[in-house]
């Protein structure tokens, strides 16, 4: 696993949010550090739709959705790093 890569461009790594999660190469810190870049680059990207600076309609509405997936993601990791089992 190349964690460099996958913090760099964590799509080009993981297909889905999901498959990050249920990865056993990485750690949850780790998969969170590389959640919250993946966030970061989509949030991004949303603004530059929202300014016109990018694509059509239907690119806008799989960022959106993409983002909610790695939100939620995101969230059921912090909830299992907040409660050790």
């Amino acid at each position: 696993m190349d964690l460099e890569g996958a913090m760099n461009n964590p799509g080009s790594v993981f297909v889905t949010p999901e498959a990050l999660s249920a990865s056993s190469e990485l750690t949850a810190k780790e998969k969170r550090a590389v959640l919250l870049q993946w966030k970061d680059q989509l949030q991004q990207l949303q603004a530059a739709d929202e300014e016109g600076m990018q694509r059509s309609e239907a690119g806008t509405g799989a960022t959106s959705d993409l983002l909610r997936r790695v939100t939620s993601v995101l969230s059921h990791i912090d909830a299992g790093l907040d409660n050790p089992r």
